[in-house]
């Protein structure tokens, strides 16, 4: 199970929700009012943290990550993707969770707080046999510091 926490309460309707009982991703939603122009990219906060990762039931040597992915509907009518494909976030990272946001059309598109602007989910995957180079993780947004 993986919780999210918001800033305070009366953000709870940031809080991703599946749109249906057969969607594999949950939409998350922008936490500030925003005017993407066209051709721009931004950082697009959503209110969200990582409260808790249950890792108790998972096999050795899996790991957990959460992807962030583009909304198709926004994509295809608005032109808006995600900068950097899937976003990954690592189980360790401490901060807001944002979602890089590109709009590839000729218009601007406003965002407004509350719209759904991409998606996330979780996946469960096995380690690399590769050496880690540090237990504590030091670095924020894009970057574990080393």
């Amino acid at each position: 199970m993986i919780r999210f926490k918001v800033k305070n309460v009366q953000d709870n309707c940031l809080l991703p929700y599946y749109a249906t009982s057969l969607s594999v991703a949950a939409d998350l939603k922008s936490a500030i009012d925003y005017l993407l122009t066209a051709g721009s990219q931004a950082r697009i906060p959503t209110g969200l943290w990582i409260d808790h990762i249950d890792t108790s039931r998972l096999a050795d040597g899996m790991m957990v990550e959460l992807q962030v992915r583009a909304r198709s509907g926004l994509a295809y009518k608005h032109g808006l993707t995600l900068t950097n494909g899937i976003g990954t976030i690592d189980a360790d990272y401490p901060g807001e969770i944002c979602v890089l946001l590109w709009n590839s059309s000729a218009k601007d598109f406003e965002i407004k707080r509350g719209d759904r602007i991409a998606q996330i989910c979780a996946h469960f995957l096995p380690r690399l046999d590769v050496p880690i180079l540090s237990e504590n993780r030091v670095g924020g947004f894009g970057s574990t510091g080393l």
